[in-house]
C-alpha cells in the first residue's frame, strides 16, 4: 500500500480498513517516515480501540519517542486492547519516564496488560524495577506471575531468588518454568527439580535441558542419556541432551554433537556447532 492510500484509508468509515492502514504506515519506508508518524499519532485519537491498539504498536515499531506523552494517555484509554498497544510501545521505546505509566498498568484489570506492563517495566526501568515485579509473582493470574520470573531473571536480580522459589510449586506450568528458569541463570540449584520435570514438555525442553547444562545438574545424567536413545524425540532436544551429558563428562554427548554438526539440518547443525564450540 503506498503512502497516499494508507493516508486515505485511515479516514475509511471501517475501522478494520483505518487498522489496515495504520499498519501499512507501520511499515513505511525511511523516506515516508515523517508522515507517517504524524498520522499514527493521529490515529491514537481514532474512536475505534482497534485502530488505537494498531496506531500504538506502529509507534512501538517505529521508535517514536515524539508519541510519548500521548501513550503515556492511552494506558489509561478504556479499551484493554489499546492500553495493552499502550503499554508495549512504552517499553519499546525505552524512555525512561515511562516508568510512572507502567506502574499505574501493573494495577490494571486486565491481565493482558497487567503481564505486559511487568515486561516493559522491567525493559524502561532494568533492576530498579525488580521490588515492583517481585510483587507480581502474586498476582492472581498466572502468565502475569510467569511474566514477573522471567523478568526478574532477565534483569539479572540476585536478591530475588528466594521469592522466585517460591514459584516453583506453583500450580501454573508456566510460573512454575519461569521461576525454575530464572533461578537457573543464577546458579541456583534449587531450579532443577522443576527443571526436569520440564524435559519432556515438548514446550519447554530445550531451554530446561540449556538450563540444567548450565546448573551441571547431574541428577539429569539418566534423563538425557534416555531422551538420545528415543526415536521419536526431536532431533533439537537430543541435541541439548547431548549437550549436558558432554557438560557432564560423558563421551556419548560428545560423539552425538559431532554427528549432528554434520546434519543436512541447518538449524540442528548450527546448535551443535555452537555447542562444541563452547567450553564443557
Amino acid at each position: 500500500m503506498t503512502l497516499d492510500a494508507a493516508l486515505r484509508d485511515l479516514r475509511h468509515a471501517d475501522p478494520r480498513v483505518r487498522g489496515e492502514a495504520a499498519w501499512a504506515l507501520g511499515q513505511s519506508a525511511d523516506t515516508d517516515r515523517a508522515p507517517a508518524l504524524s498520522a499514527l499519532r493521529a490515529a491514537l485519537k481514532d474512536d475505534a480501540g482497534y485502530v488505537r491498539y494498531v496506531a500504538a504498536l506502529c509507534l512501538a515499531e517505529l521508535q517514536d519517542r515524539e508519541a510519548f506523552a500521548a501513550l503515556c494517555d492511552q494506558v489509561e484509554d478504556g479499551h484493554p486492547l489499546a492500553r495493552q498497544a499502550a503499554v508495549i510501545a512504552l517499553g519499546r521505546i525505552g524512555e525512561p519516564r515511562a516508568a510512572e505509566a507502567l506502574l499505574r498498568a501493573m494495577q490494571d484489570p486486565s491481565a493482558d496488560v497487567r503481564f505486559q506492563a511487568v515486561a516493559s517495566l522491567a525493559e524502561v526501568e532494568g533492576v530498579r524495577a525488580a521490588p515492583t515485579i517481585r510483587e507480581a509473582l502474586l498476582d492472581h493470574d498466572p502468565e502475569v506471575r510467569a511474566s514477573a520470573a522471567a523478568a526478574l531473571g532477565d534483569i539479572g536480580d540476585r536478591g530475588s531468588c528466594d521469592a522466585l522459589a517460591m514459584l516453583l510449586g506453583d500450580e501454573a506450568a508456566d510460573a512454575r518454568f519461569e521461576a525454575a528458569h530464572a533461578l537457573a541463570r543464577f546458579g541456583d540449584a534449587r531450579a532443577a527439580p522443576a527443571l526436569l520435570t520440564f524435559i519432556d514438555d515438548r514446550e519447554h525442553a530445550l531451554a530446561a535441558l540449556e538450563a540444567l547444562t548450565g546448573l551441571r545438574e547431574e541428577r539429569a545424567r539418566q534423563a538425557a542419556d534416555k531422551l538420545l536413545g528415543r526415536l521419536w524425540a526431536p532431533t533439537l532436544v537430543k541435541v541439548r541432551a547431548a549437550g549436558l551429558l558432554r557438560a557432564l563428562g560423558e563421551a556419548r554427548g560428545t560423539e552425538y554433537l559431532e554427528k549432528a554438526a554434520r546434519s543436512r539440518r541447518e538449524p540442528v547443525r548450527g546448535l551443535a556447532r555452537e555447542i562444541l564450540a563452547s567450553p564443557p
